[in-house]
């Protein structure tokens, strides 16, 4: 038995029974649902799928004609056939042309079972075809609305249609192109065998998809995603061919984008370590072959922390830019110039002879920086150190070349900096040297190795003791004692001058209340502060804890700047030394003459004692100039109001000068070498 499922619109139960009867009859397993009035035909319309409408045509609530009108209201395509039992010819044509699909009359129900069959049949022909077109325009709608651009060919490749994102895409409309070949596309970035590849592809496998790049009808060229695929008949002919493809350009800017942060510096544009890696292999194996040679220029601006310290990292920023500019301004085009990180570069000149000489081209980099720099009206100017190594007689590996290149720059700014240094063999000894002392500095603190000595400070008119600056030293392991030149640049370099630092005014503090609990007088110790610690933003509080921490009144604490490190940034300076001021520390300015100082700042400072550097007391009173500098330090700083002390007394002839030109002070190997804390004791015990 067939499954039918009727919706069968009946008053008399006794006819939907005949009916139901023939339908059995005819092989059909019949579920129904008999109505009589709209309502419960349009309910049973809702509630579930139907396959046929069997209706009645007179009903004292309903009609045949009223039910197929509702039935259409819905837009349910279902067989409609009327079930009559007196029903007249006119009113039979005219229910045909209404929708209805066939009448039956009721003494007459042998008709039914074909007619059903015939409309299922039908009702299924429809539904195809309406599935087909819905196919089609579905097909159509993506064919139009694809972000692909879309083109159809005939087997010789006319190209028959197109889509509108291949129009967009393309910029040629469907007049300019349709019965033109896909070649009007062509870029000219391909060759022969290229194309040849392609439709060898689609021949032997019916597709081809790849990489193009085509031209746009406006002359650009442009990459492409693009896929080809055949259409065959039965036979396996080839009848059609469909190309879509996506234009890549976004993604290859943005891969385009992606290398160029990989390789290029962020900040100034210019080729990473990475990229400089790279091209400077490069250029090794060229000078290799033409037996030429390569300089590795290793290129670092001297101090260039104290600008991001003081003016900000904004400021920085800008004057990095600036130098990458004008790094790339001063080499030949064929060098190669890059940005490392922070504030250092490197300079890679190419080509080099063998006998020649590159002193010239560093020369023309270190006078480049002799102008200033300007950023938000600023003048500022900086100086480089350089490091430079050679391929191939330094090193045959760019690892090589690079580390002896930056050996070279450590040796050049530990002499000073504002210089170049070649690579020398011998660097790579006092290069171990470094880091094996870097190391020991590191473990020296917690391993107390740091000493502290003083050397006493005396009045030039009293000869009494007025007081002592506390002088660093370094018993490292089993050597001898070492000199604060030996390593407090290391410290200064590796930041532990922090650490130690602090440990010195510590130290310091707890020797003073030694001298005192033992009997001997209170005595200023006068502590040596360096640039990193001046900066240092934490040096305000560690000074007033270490204070409060060991009972140290402030006025028993001189603190010893060197006038270089004020002058850095002079108004920040002020703000800090005023702080000291104001907590009673006394402020002497260090080795006063060897650097740059503003006298219209220096009367502003907070300041308490000048000290004339040694360098320039060694050659008094013979060297005229050295004593004309002392004789005008002398008097101004008097007129400042300030107490002057002179270092480096060695010398009777060097005292008698000092004191008869007004010198408050001194210290020197002429009156005490510095001494280690008992030894003061003794000295202060007897005096």
């Amino acid at each position: 038995m067939k499954p039918l499922r009727v919706l069968l619109v009946e008053d008399s139960e006794d006819d939907a029974a005949l009916t139901l009867r023939q339908l059995k009859k005819g092989g059909y397993a019949a579920s129904f649902k008999r109505v009589d009035t709209p309502e419960t035909m349009r309910a049973a319309l809702e509630v579930r799928e139907w396959d046929i409408v069997l209706s009645d045509y007179n009903m004292p609530e309903f009609s045949g004609p009223a039910a197929l009108v509702l039935l259409r209201s819905t837009g349910i395509d279902l067989p409609f056939i009327v079930i009559s039992g007196a029903m007249g010819e006119e009113s039979a044509v005219a229910l045909m042309k209404a929708g209805a699909h066939d009448y039956i009359m009721k003494d007459n129900l042998a008709r039914l079972i074909p007619a059903i069959e015939r409309e299922l049949r039908e009702a299924e022909v429809r539904r195809a075809r309406q599935r087909a077109e819905a196919d089609l325009h579905l097909s159509a709608k993506v064919f139009e609305s694809s972000v692909e651009g879309v083109m159809i060919t005939d087997r010789e490749a006319h190209i028959l249609r197109v889509n509108k994102a291949f129009t967009e895409i393309t910029g040629y409309s469907e007049a300019d192109i349709i019965g033109q070949y896909p070649s009007v596309l062509q870029s000219g970035r391909h060759d022969k065998d290229f194309y040849c590849g392609m439709w060898q592809s689609i021949n032997d496998n019916g597709y081809w998809q790849g990489e193009i790049w085509n031209r746009r009808k406006n002359g650009e060229v442009f990459p492409e995603w693009l896929t080809i695929s055949a259409v065959t008949d039965a036979t396996g002919q080839i009848t059609h061919l469909i190309g879509g493809f996506t234009d890549m350009s976004q993604q290859k800017q943005a891969e385009d984008r992606i290398q160029h942060l990989m390789y290029y510096d962020a900040l100034t544009d210019l080729p990473n370590r990475v990229l400089f890696r790279e091209r400077c292999k490069q250029a090794m194996s060229r000078a290799r072959h033409s037996s030429k040679r390569v300089a590795y220029l290793h290129f670092d601006i001297d101090r260039f922390v104290n600008i991001n310290d003081t003016l900000g990292h904004q400021v920085g920023d800008r004057l990095l830019q600036q130098v990458g500019q004008r790094l790339a301004g001063c080499v030949r085009q064929q060098d190669l110039v890059a940005r490392f990180v922070g504030d250092e570069f490197g300079v890679g000149i190419t080509d080099v002879d063998r006998n020649g000489s590159v002193d010239d081209l560093l020369q023309t980099v270190v006078d480049a920086f002799a102008e200033p720099f300007y950023v938000q009206s600023r003048e500022i100017f900086l100086v480089p150190s350089i490091g430079v190594s050679f391929f191939p007689d330094d090193a045959v590996e760019f690892d090589d070349l690079a580390r002896f290149a930056d050996t070279a720059l450590h040796v050049a700014k530990r002499d000073g900096g504002a210089n170049y240094h070649f690579y020398q063999k011998s660097m790579n000894a006092d290069a171990d040297d470094r880091l094996s002392m870097e190391s020991a500095l590191r473990r020296a603190l917690e391993r107390e190795e740091f000493q502290l000595y003083y050397q006493p400070q005396l009045s030039l008119e009293t000869g009494a003791i007025i007081g002592v600056e506390a002088l660093l030293r370094w018993q490292r392991s089993s050597d001898d004692l070492l000199l604060p030149g030996k390593f407090i640049p290391l410290l200064e370099e590796t930041s532990l001058i922090i650490p130690v630092g602090e440990w010195v005014l510590r130290q310091a503090c707890q020797d003073h209340h030694a001298w005192i609990d033992a009997g001997g007088k209170p005595v200023p110790i006068a502590v040596n502060l360096s640039a990193r610690q001046f900066r240092d933003k934490s040096l305000v509080a560690m000074i007033r804890q270490v204070l409060a921490e060991n009972d140290v009144a402030a006025e028993m604490i001189e603190l010893e700047i060197t006038e270089s490190y004020v002058m850095e940034d002079p108004e920040e300076a002020l703000l800090t030394l005023e702080i000291f001021h104001e907590m009673g520390i006394r402020i002497a300015i260090d080795d006063f003459g060897t650097g740059y100082s503003s006298l219209s700042y220096l009367k502003r400072f907070p300041l308490d004692v000048l000290k004339i550097d040694q360098s320039f007391v060694a050659d008094i009173p013979a060297d005229e100039d050295d004593a004309a500098i002392i004789d005008t330090i002398i008097a101004m700083g008097h007129r400042l109001k300030l107490s002057v002390t002179a270092e480096g007394v060695e010398t009777e002839a060097q005292a008698r000068f000092l004191r008869e030109h007004g010198c408050d002070n001194v210290q020197g190997y002429f009156y005490d070498q510095p001494m280690s804390s008992d030894d003061f004791l003794l000295r202060i015990s007897d005096a």
